[in-house]
């Protein structure tokens, strides 16, 4: 079973991305807060395209 420390540190990490990869596409994002959903599904779509090595 998982802590709920170990999903917490999980997801923000993943918001950390999200946000990081957003401003380098040039979308608009808050530094905090929920990150729109079409900008993770956004997100999601071009990192299923990368070729896994």
């Amino acid at each position: 079973m998982k802590s709920a420390s170990a999903s917490k540190a999980s997801a923000t990490r993943t918001s950390r991305e999200i946000r990081e990869w957003a401003i380098g596409e040039g979308l608009e994002v808050s530094s905090r807060g929920r990150i729109p959903a079409e900008i993770e599904r956004a997100f999601h779509d071009a990192h299923a395209d990368m070729p896994v090595a």
